[in-house]
């Protein structure tokens, strides 16, 4: 019998959409842990240069999408509130939806797209602890509704709604990109 490693497909899409983004022929390369165990770290994200490599660890945490046929929003995804943890570099919010297209001679089709938002560490834990019930209350849960990634809004979790475009991860790579350094530029030698 052969062993078999699987990761959940949440992780493996973010690895796979990071992968594309971030080239190899650029120094940059996707791992994930072999230890499903690994406290605050689901995939690491590398770049190598000169001799020496920069690594930036991420979390990936995950919600189910729910379609909502009436309302502004077409997709709602909620999270809970959980623990920052400080071996992350990066947290990804992910979440599949359905993308219905047309192919232009009247039928539709539907894909399965990625809506990742990227966060630093300092700022996901600024955010998870300015979770406020419209009240004003603690709030254990929070929720984006969006039609397509180019719209993002928080609208559980604050006392208005936010908008929570930027932070999507198409916007967010030149952040992943300085973290790990520039293509071309002198890297620090980081020990393990």
């Amino acid at each position: 019998m052969e062993p078999i490693l699987a990761s959940p497909y949440s992780e493996w899409i973010v690895a796979e959409q990071l992968r594309k983004a971030l080239p190899s022929r650029q120094g940059y390369s996707v791992y994930a842990p072999l230890s499903r165990q690994e406290k605050g770290v689901d995939l690491l994200v590398t770049r190598r240069g000169r001799g020496a490599s920069r690594v930036a660890a991420l979390q990936v945490k995950d919600s189910r999408v729910f379609e909502q046929p009436r309302g502004r929003f077409r997709f709602v995804i909620w999270f809970k509130r959980f623990p920052v943890a400080e071996q992350a570099d990066f947290f990804v919010l992910a979440a599949l939806y359905p993308e219905v297209t047309g192919r232009g001679d009247g039928a539709k089709s539907t894909r399965w797209s990625a809506l990742l938002l990227l966060f630093r560490r300092a700022e996901m834990a600024r955010f998870l602890e300015a979770l406020r019930t419209r009240s004003g209350r603690k709030e254990r849960m929070f929720y984006f509704g969006f039609n397509s990634p180019e719209r993002v809004v928080l609208t559980r979790g604050a006392a208005r709604e936010r908008d929570f475009t930027p932070p999507t991860l198409a916007r967010r790579l030149s952040m992943l990109r300085s973290f790990l350094g520039r293509p071309g530029s002198r890297l620090r030698r980081t020990a393990l």
